[in-house]
């Protein structure tokens, strides 16, 4: 399901969505979330940060899980340090496998905020309660000049 303030919005995230295979819109939330809170229902939100406290807390927090949601040619081509790829396509299957602690902090990155804003929903519905979204994501990362990790290639020549 969709949550937007337009149907301009609704037919914007249609189209990025599908671009990254998810293509099974239930429906939207018509008049956004103004109309969910109006009707006196619960709502969760989602810490936002910047890729500046990213990597400030990167550098700080050991336990922090990374999770970027990129296509794997993208998390290939350079990701944060530590991240663990998730492709946002096939994150209910893979996030499960990862490892990883639901209680631990995780941040959340993709290319540049929006897929992240959607995998942070998936997470939450598989059990991660201390969630982060990158805004900006490695787009933003890399703009501000941080490092990048590039995976090493395997296979023979």
């Amino acid at each position: 399901m969709i949550v937007a303030n337009s149907e301009q919005q609704v037919e914007e995230a249609q189209i990025r969505l599908a671009r990254v295979g998810l293509e099974n819109m239930k429906g939207f939330l018509d008049g956004g979330m103004e109309a969910w809170r109006a009707a006196g229902l619960e709502v969760a939100e989602v810490a936002q940060i910047s890729v500046a406290e990213l990597k400030a807390l990167i550098d700080s927090q050991n336990g922090l899980q990374v999770i970027d949601v990129r296509r794997p040619a993208e998390y290939d081509s350079g990701h944060a340090p530590h991240a663990v790829t998730a492709p946002l396509a096939k994150l209910r299957e893979i996030l499960p496998t990862l490892g990883l602690k639901p209680d631990g902090p995780s941040a959340i990155i993709c290319a540049g905020g929006y897929r992240s804003s959607a995998a942070t929903s998936i997470a939450r519905q598989l059990g991660f309660t201390n969630l982060l979204n990158v805004t900006g994501g490695t787009g933003a990362w890399i703009k501000a000049g941080y490092e990048v990790e590039i995976p090493a290639k395997t296979g023979s020549n």
